[in-house]
């Protein structure tokens, strides 16, 4: 008699436990959240740095899923089930066609996300970030979005190139440039155009005002065109004008490193594609620079009055989104934005190069300091810069990049560029 009370004082145990854990996970079930975040496709290891954001931000919220969503169907026609990569056609209307809880928007597209409804609103603190950055995202008075990254253009040179840490003029730097080793820098694609264009202008005249201007006007400017072709004469030939190398992502970045070039023009991150060649592909006797060699400054500009250009990636929150879901994906924004994230994202693990992503910060204070050797110099020439937004903005600067593609010479071979420009 004692062993079976035993038995069922055991099994009435296990039950309780079985219906507690039941429970527990109904309870779990019921709390779980996903949410979806359309991330900017274009950063290095794009994959890696979503992970390791997503593994941070669910720990640290049990019961949470975050998603990636990286394809779109198609908005105009939702009776095709095709999926297209949201890499594929970001600037060409894929960003709209999107569905997600959180969306990062270059600020050229982000009055076109608000006069498409697919974003509300925010007031998520953005902390002690650039000036320009946070007026950036703001439209008619509200805020949009949080600056996650900007960007920009700037000049490479190997440590010690006396000449070129000198210049201060444009004239300054071509000269020095014909004088040896040239230049290497992309000028394919109509987005990539559209940017050069509005980099000479700005670089001319940085009032906003007339930028824009300038830029509505679908006749081209004969100063930022001739300041654009002026560059691309110090190309060696057979680059810079390449389709083909064009869609090598960081092609221009790994040739300056194995010294075909004096100097490349860039991004911040596509340095990424430059260490991360050096690490896997240059041995002692190749003859490659290395990584403690490449030096950063700003690009000297056209006249006095001109200013450089900038580029903001922020986070903003989908207009569907409400209650519950709202507070999570603020605070997802919040994290995302934070130092720590930063410095999670941005301190590579051996043998990975760093990515060089800029957060949207003034990074000179110890507050603000990353690892990567290069991150000081380059906030300092990333500077005070101009950020457009207006409506249409994307969409003019493509046009103007397409009409300036055909003023530019064409690459030996490319007959596409002819026929193209001959029906415009």
């Amino acid at each position: 008699m004692k062993e079976r009370g035993k038995r069922n004082v055991l099994r009435d145990g296990v039950s309780v436990l079985l219906i507690t854990l039941l429970v527990v996970v109904r309870a779990d079930a019921e709390e779980s959240e996903t949410l979806t975040v359309a991330l900017y496709p274009y950063v290095p290891e794009a994959h890696d740095l979503f992970f390791t954001m997503e593994a941070a931000f669910e720990a640290a919220h049990p019961g949470v899923n975050v998603e990636l969503v990286e394809q779109h169907s198609d908005r105009q026609d939702p009776r095709n089930k095709h999926l297209t990569p949201l890499a594929k056609d970001y600037y060409q209307g894929g960003l709209l066609d999107v569905e997600a809880d959180i969306y990062e928007i270059d600020t050229v597209l982000l009055v076109d996300m608000i006069k498409a409804e697919k974003i509300a609103p925010l007031e998520v603190p953005a902390g002690a970030m650039m000036a320009e950055a946070q007026a950036a995202v703001q439209v008619e008075g509200r805020t949009w979005g949080v600056p996650h990254w900007v960007c920009g253009n700037f000049l490479f040179y190997k440590k010690g190139d006396v000449a070129i840490e000198r210049v201060h003029t444009w004239q300054d730097l071509l000269t020095v440039l014909q004088d040896h080793g040239g230049v290497v820098v992309d000028f394919k694609g109509a987005s990539t155009l559209g940017e050069w264009y509005l980099t000479s202008l700005a670089g001319l005249n940085g009032d906003p005002k007339a930028v824009i201007e300038t830029l509505q006007s679908p006749e081209l400017a004969p100063s930022a065109v001739a300041a654009v072709q002026s560059l691309l004469r110090l190309c060696p030939a057979g680059y810079c004008r390449s389709k083909e190398l064009h869609d090598r992502t960081g092609y221009y970045a790994r040739m300056f490193v194995h010294g075909k070039a004096r100097a490349y023009i860039g991004y911040s991150e596509t340095l990424h594609y430059a260490l991360q060649e050096i690490f896997d592909n240059c041995g002692p006797t190749d003859g490659c620079r290395t990584a403690e060699q490449i030096s950063v400054r700003a690009l000297p500009l056209l006249s006095p009055q001109g200013k450089p250009v900038g580029w903001i990636d922020a986070l903003a929150i989908s207009a569907k989104v409400t209650g519950k879901k709202r507070q999570l994906a603020e605070a997802f924004i919040q994290f995302a934005t934070s130092w720590e994230t930063y410095e999670k994202v941005l301190t590579p693990a051996w043998p990975a190069a760093p990515r060089y992503l800029l957060p949207p910060y003034v990074l000179d204070g110890h507050k603000f300091s990353l690892a990567p050797s290069l991150y000081p110099p380059l906030s300092k020439a990333f500077g005070s810069r101009l950020f457009l937004t207006a409506e249409k903005v994307n969409t003019t600067l493509r046009a103007r990049g397409e009409a300036l593609d055909c003023q530019l010479p064409s690459e030996r071979g490319d007959t596409s560029l002819k026929e193209q420009c001959s029906q415009q």
